[in-house]
C-alpha cells in the first residue's frame, strides 16, 4: 500500500540534485580508485573520467597521492576531509565518503571544492596583518635603537670631552657597555623573531633543564608569589637549543610575574600530549607526540582582544605596556623555529596560561640503520634531500627523480632525523642545504656520524663564504646554487663514486 502511494514514493532524481550541485561530484571504486561518475560540474572542470583512476587523471599522479584520505573513509565509515595544494597555486577541499548501494557494491564519494579564491583572500588578509605588525617592529625597533644610540653619544661625549664632575658616579665607559649589550641582546631577539636564529639542538629533557632553572624561576617570580614545578612522569624529550629553552622559561615567568604584582601562584608543569591532524594542521605542525610546557598564572588575566595580537613585536598588553617589546614575539619566534607552537588561554582577573608544545623528541633515530643496499639498477639509489625553501626544493627534487633516482625530501636537519626513522635503510648520498633554521646542514651530517660514518654528504648552497669540513672520512663535496640539472647529476654521480 506504501508502494502506491504517490506521496510516499521519491519524487526526484538523485542523479539531477548531483547535477545542479556547484562542487565537483564523482563516485569512485576504492578496490581500483576508478571513476564511475561524475556531476555536470566535474565534467565541465575536469572532463570525463569514466573509468579511469582519479589518481592520473586529476593529480596526474602514477600511483594512488599521498593527500588521499579514501581508505580512511572506506575503513571508519566516518567523512574525511583534506585541503590539497596543486602546484599552480590552486586549492582543494577534498571529502571521502563511504556509500554502499542497494546491490551490497561499496563506492566512495569524492566532493571537490575550488576554495582558491577563499585562500588567496585569507593570504591577502594575512599580508595586511604582517605588513602592520612589521610596521609596528620597525618602530619599537627604532624607538630603542634610539635610546640606546642617546645613552652612547651622551657618554661618549663626556669621554671624548673629559666634562665629567670629579664629584659625579656617572661612569661613562660603563654606560657604554650597558648599552652596547642591551644592543647585542635587542639584535638577538629581532633575529629569534625572524625564524632564522641559527641554533645548536640536541635532545634535551625538559623535566631535568625545569629542574637546573628552578633557582633562576622562583628568583625571577619575586616576593609573595607562591612557585610550583610539577614535572610530568617519565622523560620529556625534546630537540631544542638550551639556551632557547633557558629564554622561553626566563619569558614566561617574567611576564607572569608581572601579571600578578599583587602576589599569586606560578606553576610551571610538563607532560604528554598527543596532537592530532585537524590541531597540526591549523597550527602548522606536523601531526604526532608533543612534550608540552605550561607556565600558569593567578593573576590579572588578558583581554580577549589582547590575546588575539600578544606574540606580536612591540604590542603593548595593558595600559602599563606590561609586556611591551620583543618578549613574547621571541618566544613565539624560538618555539616555530623548534618545530612546536605556543597557544595562550586567559580571562580577566581569572589567570593566565601559556601552554608550548615541543615535538617529541625520543632517541630512536640514534639506532643505527642498514647499510645502504647495493642499488639494482642506476634508478634504486636513494637520495636524502635536505632543503628549507620549498620551491628549491621541489625543483631540486625533480631534477634527481628525472634522473632515476629515489628521493626523500626533509625541510630542515631535524625533519631529516625524522624521516630516517621511518626508512628501512640508509640513504646512499645526503644532499643538503648549508644554512637552514632549526638545524643547518653541518650540524645534521654531525648528528649522523655516529651511526653512518660512511654516509657520502653533497652540500649545496647560494652563500659565497660557507667555511665546511669533510663529513668524517669523506672527501668534502659541494656545489653553488644556482646550478643547472646537467650540473647537479654530475655532482652527484661524482659524490656517489667518490
Amino acid at each position: 500500500m506504501g508502494d502506491s502511494n504517490p506521496l510516499l514514493r521519491p519524487s526526484y532524481d538523485p542523479q539531477a540534485l548531483l547535477n545542479a550541485q556547484p562542487v565537483m561530484v564523482a563516485v569512485i571504486d576504492p578496490a581500483s580508485y576508478t571513476v564511475q561518475f561524475q556531476n555536470e560540474t566535474g565534467l565541465k572542470r575536469l572532463g570525463d573520467l569514466s573509468g579511469r583512476t582519479c589518481y592520473d587523471s586529476i593529480a596526474k599522479c602514477p600511483t594512488p597521492c599521498s593527500f588521499c584520505r579514501m581508505p580512511e573513509a572506506v575503513e571508519t565509515g566516518r567523512v574525511t576531509i583534506n585541503e590539497v595544494a596543486l602546484p599552480d597555486n590552486q586549492h582543494l577541499l577534498v571529502q571521502w565518503s563511504r556509500a554502499v548501494t542497494s546491490d551490497g557494491r561499496l563506492h566512495v564519494i569524492e566532493t571537490i571544492t575550488d576554495v582558491t579564491a577563499q585562500k588567496r583572500l585569507e593570504e591577502a588578509a594575512r599580508k595586511a596583518e604582517k605588513m602592520e605588525a612589521l610596521g609596528r617592529l620597525a618602530g619599537g625597533a627604532a624607538h630603542d635603537i634610539n635610546n640606546l644610540l642617546t645613552v652612547i653619544t651622551g657618554a661618549s661625549e663626556l669621554v671624548s670631552h673629559g666634562a665629567q664632575s670629579p664629584e659625579s658616579t656617572y661612569d661613562p665607559v660603563r654606560q657604554i657597555q650597558n648599552a652596547v649589550n642591551r644592543a647585542g641582546e635587542l639584535t638577538r631577539r629581532l633575529v629569534a623573531f625572524s625564524h632564522h636564529q641559527v641554533v645548536q639542538p640536541a635532545v634535551l629533557d625538559l623535566n631535568d633543564l625545569l629542574s637546573d632553572l628552578e633557582p633562576r624561576i622562583r628568583m625571577l617570580s619575586g616576593d609573595g608569589i607562591g612557585v610550583e614545578l610539577a614535572p610530568g612522569e617519565g622523560g620529556m624529550p625534546v630537540m631544542a637549543d638550551r639556551q632557547q629553552i633557558e629564554h622561553i622559561v626566563t619569558v614566561l615567568v617574567t611576564n607572569a610575574r608581572e601579571a600578578m604584582s599583587g602576589g599569586g601562584q606560578l606553576t610551571v608543569s610538563t607532560g604528554r600530549e598527543t596532537v592530532g591532524t585537524e590541531v597540526a594542521r591549523e597550527q602548522e605542525v606536523k601531526p604526532g607526540a608533543y612534550v608540552r610546557l605550561a607556565v600558569r598564572d593567578t593573576g590579572c588575566g588578558i583581554a580577549p582582544e589582547v590575546q588575539a595580537h600578544l606574540f606580536e613585536p612591540y604590542f603593548t598588553r595593558t595600559a602599563q605596556q606590561t609586556g611591551r617589546g620583543l618578549g613574547l614575539a621571541s618566544v613565539y619566534g624560538m618555539v616555530r623555529q623548534s618545530g612546536g607552537f605556543i597557544e595562550v588561554a586567559s580571562r580577566l582577573n581569572g589567570g593566565t596560561v601559556f601552554t608550548v608544545r615541543f615535538p617529541s623528541a625520543e632517541q630512536a633515530w640514534s639506532l643505527p640503520l642498514r647499510a645502504p643496499q647495493p642499488p639494482e639498477s642506476d634508478g634504486g639509489i636513494t637520495i636524502l634531500l635536505i632543503e628549507d625553501d620549498e620551491d628549491v626544493r621541489i625543483a631540486v627534487s625533480d631534477m634527481l627523480k628525472r634522473a632515476g633516482y629515489l628521493v626523500q625530501e626533509a625541510c630542515d636537519g631535524i625533519d631529516a632525523l625524522q624521516r630516517l626513522r621511518s626508512m628501512t635503510s640508509s640513504p646512499h648520498l645526503t644532499l643538503t642545504d648549508v644554512m637552514m633554521p632549526r638545524m643547518t646542514g653541518p650540524q645534521f651530517v654531525k648528528q649522523i656520524q655516529a651511526f653512518l660514518p660512511g654516509t657520502k654528504v653533497l652540500y649545496m648552497s647560494g652563500y659565497a663564504d660557507q667555511v665546511l669540513e669533510p663529513a668524517g672520512s669523506q672527501p668534502l663535496a659541494f656545489i653553488s646554487k644556482p646550478f643547472s640539472a646537467n650540473d647537479l647529476i654530475r655532482k652527484v654521480r661524482e659524490t656517489l663514486a667518490g
